[in-house]
């Protein structure tokens, strides 16, 4: 390790950074040869078989195949296309139906799953707190305007006798 003079704290190459990562728990699951099996099998049910329509269309010349391959593949390369989320959700599937042995894989992701899901409710908390703040900013300042302007109204309106 390397001292950097300006802080105490040695600085890590890049050799141990890598270590470091490939060490976490989340990425040996992901890394793991049974996953990579199934991530492989959904990604061919989600994209591969497209690029194999487009490659068997264009050498044989059957333009039906060709535009359907082509077209599919125009529709996962569009932003904000969920193709990820499909794929890793099939891969998991894959997963517990091939290899139902593989708990640890399957603890592990269940285990990020679940940090995801509380993260994401975090995050839409904070969002929509955010937004309520905002909106009760504005009736808040739009409250007085309305009292002054009934109250206007009810001055200017002719008051009724009673006969």
């Amino acid at each position: 390790m390397e001292y950097n003079q300006n802080q105490t704290k040695p600085k890590k190459t890049v050799k141990e950074r890598l270590k470091a990562f490939f060490r976490k728990q989340w990425v040996q699951a992901l890394l793991n040869p049974h996953f990579l099996i199934s991530i492989g099998i959904a990604w061919f049910i989600t994209n591969g078989w497209s690029y194999c329509a487009l490659g068997l269309g264009a050498y044989f010349k059957i333009n039906w195949l060709r535009n359907i391959g082509a077209v599919w593949l125009g529709i996962l390369w569009m932003p904000g296309t969920p193709e990820k989320l499909v794929t890793f959700s099939i891969a998991i599937v894959i997963l517990r139906l091939l290899f139902p042995k593989d708990t640890k894989t399957l603890a592990v992701i269940h285990e990020k799953r679940l940090l995801l899901i509380d993260l994401t409710k975090k995050s839409f908390q904070k969002f929509r707190d955010k937004f309520k703040h905002k909106k009760t900013a504005q009736i808040e300042q739009k409250a007085p305007e309305q009292i002054e302007q009934k109250a206007s109204e009810s001055e200017d309106a002719p008051k009724e006798t009673d006969p």
